[in-house]
């Protein structure tokens, strides 16, 4: 009983998928195809034009976030200590440098 009840599910979706495809196939081009990139980035691009912080939403878009790394420090071996040594601390959000 429950094979036949697969059976039923996959040819369902098999039809339903087969649909879809010829749907967008015939009338248009699919809606994920790489030419249609173009006019959503100039879409959104617009809509960040009219708000006030427009130009900080742009540099965000053009530059990735930053990617936390390891990151090596000095740190004096004893208090008030002019010898130092050298650790690597793993970076987060609280100790990341704003440079």
């Amino acid at each position: 009983m429950s094979n036949t009840n697969n059976n039923m599910q996959t040819q369902t979706s098999n039809t339903l998928h087969n649909a879809i495809m010829e749907a967008g196939s015939k009338d248009r081009p699919p809606m994920l195809a790489p030419g249609n990139y173009v006019q959503w980035k100039s879409r959104i691009k617009r809509y960040i034009d009219t708000k006030p912080n427009h130009e900080f939403i742009h540099f965000c878009l053009e530059n990735p976030p930053y990617k936390l790394d390891w990151k090596d420090i000095q740190v004096p071996v004893s208090e008030g200590s002019p010898i130092t040594t050298t650790e690597r601390i793993r970076e987060t959000y609280k100790n990341v440098s704003q440079d």
